[in-house]
């Protein structure tokens, strides 16, 4: 089995460097909570630029609170524009609990829970990234316990010395009090089953080659033209833009509109 950390904001400063040196193989960091930009976790930007300076496998978790199919693609919406471009090698995990009791003051049933499980898996697996589910023991035998959410994988949090879910699962979080050096205070402790890394690199998922070509994409935005696109690029001219995606664009260069993806390589 493999070892691993989850983080988010509420670990506070982490070094990276050390948490390396302690024998952590994996990160799966919290990217948010919800479904708009302001609930982007404050530390995601710092604690995946440092993972990855560090050498170590990033996933992603964001922490549902989404009481509709609506809001869950809305979350993984949230998701995939905040990931454009980064190195993801191992899942992406809608976090499925109810630790400060939102769903159940506003009766989202089960029914309900396992729609937005399905939704925001299959909104990841469409722009091809590997999705999976994360919950507790209880949540997965008995609020989400469906074989529309069987193929998925699930990510097992039951704080024991042995995991007892009954189903596949490829990850398991054992522990909540963990003692990493680099973390201060208590951190989750996990095992991954499954080798994610080359799982996720041999299917060809998580844009892993396009990262590696130095290629991310952007949604083009209302009001947007190629000159003002290759403004939010360093070094990088509305030409090289338009003859990477001269096929998408047409003839000309004008003529482009609000939702389109455009690849964007990086110098």
């Amino acid at each position: 089995m493999i070892k691993g950390v989850d983080i988010s904001e509420n670990n506070g400063d982490i070094n990276m460097s050390a948490v390396k040196e302690a024998g952590i193989e994996f990160v799966i960091i919290r990217i948010g909570y919800g479904k708009n930009q302001s609930q982007i976790d404050k530390k995601f930007k710092v604690n995946y630029e440092n993972a990855i300076k560090n050498n170590i496998p990033v996933g992603i978790y964001l922490y549902s609170y989404a009481t509709n199919i609506d809001d869950a693609e809305k979350e993984a919406e949230l998701v995939l524009n905040n990931i454009n471009g980064l190195k993801i090698e191992y899942p992406i995990f809608i976090d499925m609990e109810d630790a400060d009791k939102y769903k159940a003051k506003r009766n989202v049933s089960n029914e309900t829970c396992i729609d937005i499980c399905e939704k925001f898996c299959l909104e990841i697996e469409n722009a091809g990234y590997y999705a999976g589910i994360y919950a507790n023991l209880d949540w997965l035998n008995n609020r989400i316990n469906s074989s529309k959410l069987d193929r998925f994988d699930k990510w097992v949090a039951q704080w024991n010395s042995t995991c007892t879910y009954k189903k596949d699962y490829g990850m398991w979080q054992y522990s909540d009090k963990g003692k990493v050096n680099g973390i201060k205070g208590n951190v989750d402790l996990n095992y991954a089953i499954y080798d994610y890394l080359n799982i996720i690199k041999n299917a060809g998922l998580n844009n892993l080659n396009d990262v590696s070509n130095n290629i991310v994409y952007y949604t083009v935005q209302p009001g947007d033209n190629l000159s003002k696109i290759a403004e939010k690029f360093d070094g990088i001219t509305w030409q090289e833009i338009y003859e990477l995606n001269k096929e998408t664009i047409g003839d000309n260069p004008n003529l482009i509109h609000a939702g389109l993806k455009l690849m964007i390589r990086r110098n």
